[in-house]
């Protein structure tokens, strides 16, 4: 597992960046429960906890981009490339289990939030 030591600064920035978010939403789902809007404070809810979801996502995001951004010459780097993606992805899962729970958890809200407001639910 990664020490917190180890974090590069833009790691850090997108890791406070995306609490500062999700604690923030968190806050309006809060004054949006108070105000009686449930839908709206789940939907809230769920942005959050995704959001929250997403804080342990930069290595692979900068994976992404660097491979994307590289100039591929053939089939095979190409190949090579995208198993190294996978592989990443797979380490930043086992890492960080709760990552992908809470992720599933927040899409569940907005789905369910979304659902509410067109059945008239506020």
């Amino acid at each position: 597992m990664k020490e917190p030591g180890n974090r590069t600064s833009g790691e850090l920035i997108w890791r406070n960046a995306f609490f500062f978010v999700s604690a923030m939403l968190g806050a309006l789902a809060l004054v949006d429960f108070d105000a009686g809007r449930f839908s709206h404070g789940l939907g809230d809810l769920g942005a959050a906890v995704l959001t929250l979801s997403l804080t342990v996502q930069f290595p692979f995001v900068r994976a992404i981009i660097k491979a994307s951004t590289a100039p591929s010459t053939n089939q095979a780097e190409t190949q090579k490339r995208r198993e190294q993606l996978l592989a990443q992805a797979a380490k930043l899962r086992a890492e960080n289990p709760w990552a992908d729970h809470a992720g599933r958890a927040g899409w569940a809200l907005l789905a369910i939030s979304l659902l509410l407001r067109v059945v008239g639910v506020g």
